[in-house]
């Protein structure tokens, strides 16, 4: 079982991850933006992000390269969920720090094997 954090400003998006990993067996945390995300991960640690790369506020980029700046954090495993396969844009995310990345509209089968990859190469 792993700790996971998902981070989306759509409660719909947050909801759908979570039913997809609740069978899995995982310890889930959700927050609607990255400020409430950074909040959770000074109280908490997490295996896995699930951040959402569009928000108001902070980007999913900007939190993820917080996360990467942060010695508590910056091991953890990252996955950018994205509306776009524009390369340009995936390579920011993994230039950022991100590991994968899966793009929606979500896939169940796809969401779940990027989110046991990303478990399987945790150190």
């Amino acid at each position: 079982m792993a700790r996971v954090l998902i981070v989306d400003d759509e409660e719909s998006i947050r909801d759908l991850i979570k039913e997809v990993l609740i069978p899995e067996g995982h310890e889930l945390e959700l927050a609607e933006s990255g400020v409430a995300a950074l909040e959770i991960l000074r109280r908490k640690t997490a295996d896995l992000v699930i951040v959402d790369r569009n928000m108001p506020g902070m980007t999913g980029i900007e939190l993820v390269q917080l996360i990467r700046r942060n010695p508590k954090t910056k091991d953890a495993k990252i996955l950018m969920c994205t509306a776009s396969s524009v390369t340009k844009e995936v390579d920011e995310a993994f230039s950022a720090g991100a590991d994968d990345y899966v793009l929606k509209p979500l896939s169940f089968a796809a969401l779940l094997s990027k989110v046991a990859k990303a478990l399987a190469a945790k150190p």
